[in-house]
């Protein structure tokens, strides 16, 4: 939204003269909601967990330390959030060691998208 000279990100409330006002109700629909969405998911999940643990046997033990304890939030959640920031961790040491991380990380880029972001 714009005003003026003045730009507004996000969510912008207006509440006049309330009471027993409680606050925004912010519920987010995720295309895994349906069948269809739940099944992709899982089939790309499938197959990522086999990546992720090619990509381990690459890292530095740190690193594949980081991967292992996302690989079981990834394939043991359905909670999209915990999926989500697994995936993330994940992706950023997939996308730092380049190329061998690459496969890995383009089958994330999708599962993020199916988790609606």
């Amino acid at each position: 939204m714009t005003s003026g000279d003045h730009h507004y990100h996000g969510d912008v409330v207006h509440m006049n003269q309330t009471t027993d006002s409680v606050g925004i109700d912010k519920r987010q629909t995720f295309v895994t909601g349906t069948p269809a969405g739940a099944a992709e998911l899982e089939r790309a999940v499938e197959q990522l967990l086999p990546l992720l643990r090619e990509l381990r046997e690459q890292l530095p033990p740190l690193s594949a330390r980081t991967v292992e304890a996302a690989e079981a939030e990834i394939g043991g959640s359905v909670d999209p959030e915990v999926r989500r920031s697994a995936l993330e961790r994940a992706g950023a040491i997939a996308e730092a060691v380049g190329t061998v991380g690459a496969p890995a990380l383009a089958l994330i880029q999708q599962i993020l998208s199916l988790l609606g972001g």
